[in-house]
């Protein structure tokens, strides 16, 4: 793995260092997209039989059904270790209570004897993607399914990838289990999303599709909306911290290391004005990396920029808008005003970005490639509709709908002014007639 330490001359240092990597994604992304249209359009003319298909294809095992059988669900979890069915317990409280916070309700205003207002209502029916592979990612289960539940949502299916040998890992299933989630789905990849969104023999539609996963998944996610919701389109992980000569040298390798273990093209930058902790930082990062257990299949450095001060460590952090920003500084919480861009803050050298990851509160389904910069972490706003409505009363509303008539007039609606003309009475409809006549 290469680390670069460097000094900070100006911002195009970003461009030329980070945003090249983001423009590589991009294109990658691109291809992806051609790729799952063809898997796009088979599962959606040929249902399951295309989802057989793919999944002998691309998981290397056949299946006659892919819902996973209750009985599955409740074995799970009844033969998981205490330890991980505590841990499991521990972290849905801390994210439930969190995202209860967000829950909103309809508001209703009144004005003279007029109602209106907003309409908060939970979506009906959602799906939720849980990568598979390698690992085990229960916490991603919590992350997706627990705001949904918050938000009222009545219909939750989990997707994930099968093995090989067409099981799903126990621990997702646990922790589906744990929350009540029953109908879990063994398909993976820009397929299930397909399969989500149309719906299939086997699997009804949703109305939304959230969660992490590969370039495919977000290759489909990204072809498909507009015809089902989405959260976002996520990409490899993101870190940036700024740091000063407080911070613990090993923990902040530490940090670094941990994202760039998620993905080959992950993106770890430092920014710190002590020369001697950029350099004691690199000596912990070369130090971990000859002794870690698998080695690292890294196509992007990790960048290590010394900056004038912390005002430019700042200035570079808004540019990048990265997904997690750490702050490791003597008083972090002076900067967090100043940290208009991030997907996830973590303030003072006990709040790694792997605390957020498994459940202290805050959702780990966050922006990236810059997008937080328009786009917001994965929350129970993410699975309500919300609706205004009007209920004006009848009693001389004339001002107001001559008001608005005039507005459609400028504008050349001659059926909108005379729709709004008719609640006030006939003979102003035939004056409208007559002047649109002279106009």
């Amino acid at each position: 793995m290469k680390i670069v330490l460097k000094p900070l001359s100006s911002l195009e240092d970003i461009a030329q260092d980070l945003m090249g990597n983001r423009r590589k994604l991009y294109e990658i992304l691109k291809e992806a997209e051609s790729t799952v249209e063809e898997i796009i359009e088979n599962v959606k003319d040929r249902g399951d039989a295309a989802l057989r298909e793919y999944t002998e294809r691309f998981d290397g095992c056949r299946l006659t059904t892919f819902r996973v059988p209750p009985e599955d669900l409740e074995r799970a979890f009844r033969e998981a270790p205490e330890e991980l069915k505590a841990a499991i317990a521990f972290a849905a409280r801390n994210i439930r209570s969190f995202h209860e916070a967000q829950k909103m309700t309809s508001f209703f205003l009144e004005r003279q004897s007029s109602m209106l207002g907003e309409l908060v209502r939970p979506l009906r029916r959602v799906a939720c993607y849980i990568p598979g592979g390698r690992f085990a990612y229960p916490s991603s289960c919590l992350m997706t399914v627990i705001p949904a539940q918050t938000a009222g949502v009545q219909e939750i299916a989990l997707f994930t990838p099968p093995r090989n040998d067409g099981s799903v890992h126990r621990e997702v299933l646990a922790a589906a289990f744990f929350l009540g989630v029953q109908e879990v789905y063994r398909v993976g990849g820009a397929q299930a999303i397909a399969a989500a969104c149309f719906g299939t023999e086997s699997i009804p539609p949703v109305e939304k599709i959230v969660g992490p996963g590969n370039i495919y998944v977000t290759a489909a996610k990204k072809r498909l909306q507009g015809i089902v919701g989405i959260d976002s389109l996520a990409g490899p992980s993101e870190v940036a911290i700024i740091a000063d000569h407080s911070a613990p040298p090993e923990w902040v390798a530490l940090d670094l290391l941990a994202q760039a273990e998620h993905d080959p093209l992950a993106t770890g930058v430092l920014f710190s004005p002590s020369e001697a902790l950029l350099l004691e930082v690199k000596k912990h990062l070369e130090r971990e990396i000859a002794n870690a257990p698998s080695p690292f299949g890294r196509t992007q450095p990790l960048f290590l920029y010394q900056v004038e001060d912390l005002e430019v460590a700042l200035a570079a952090v808004n540019l990048l808008a990265p997904e997690h920003v750490e702050v490791m500084t003597e008083d972090p919480l002076t900067l967090l005003p100043r940290l208009q861009k991030g997907g996830a803050i973590f303030l003072g050298p006990y709040a790694p970005v792997a605390l957020g990851d498994y459940g202290y509160g805050p959702n780990h389904v966050l922006p990236t490639w810059g997008t937080a910069t328009f786009s917001s972490p994965l929350s129970v706003r993410d699975f309500y509709t919300f609706s205004s409505f009007v209920f004006p009363s009848p009693p001389d509303p004339t001002l107001e709908y001559e008001t608005y008539a005039h507005l459609a007039h400028e504008e050349g609606l001659f059926f909108h002014r005379r729709s709004l003309l008719a609640r006030v009475g006939k003979k102003l409809l035939t004056d409208i007639e007559q002047e649109w006549e002279r106009t």
